[in-house]
């Protein structure tokens, strides 16, 4: 539910957008159940306050799979770059996904993406990807 929480304030940003909550709450639950997908949560004080989820599926016109990160948010500084090594060290033990990555929202901190291309993420046509 704290995921589910997380994630539908975070689809209020982008008004144009309807959220539909069964879709949602069956991803929510299919991320944190099964191993071929991801989802790291960040607990503070106040509980869950922060999730990184990472999507994997067939890779549209290359070999193996990819995995997209829709959901990157933590109100717990340090916590979103914590996630993000724990996604990229996942990342590493499966070798069926060639790529991951994602496309940031235009409000995140500059010291952010140096941090990302640090780890391995490279900029690429409005995107930050990663090839395993």
């Amino acid at each position: 539910n704290a995921i589910m929480f997380i994630a539908e304030n975070y689809a209020r940003a982008y008004p144009e957008l309807k959220v539909d909550h069964d879709k949602l709450r069956q991803l929510v639950l299919t991320a944190i159940s099964s191993a071929a997908l991801f989802c790291w949560v960040s607990v503070g004080p106040f509980g869950v306050q922060g999730v990184l989820a990472g999507l994997t599926g067939e890779n549209m016109w290359a070999q193996r799979k990819n995995c997209s990160v829709p959901l990157w948010v933590s109100q717990i500084p340090g916590d979103g770059v914590a996630m993000l090594r724990e996604f990229k060290r996942w990342l590493d033990g499966r070798r069926a996904i060639r790529v991951a990555g994602f496309a940031p929202d235009l409000d995140v901190d500059a010291r952010t993406w140096k941090i990302v291309e640090r780890l391995g993420f490279k900029p690429s046509g409005g995107a930050f990807l990663l090839y395993n």
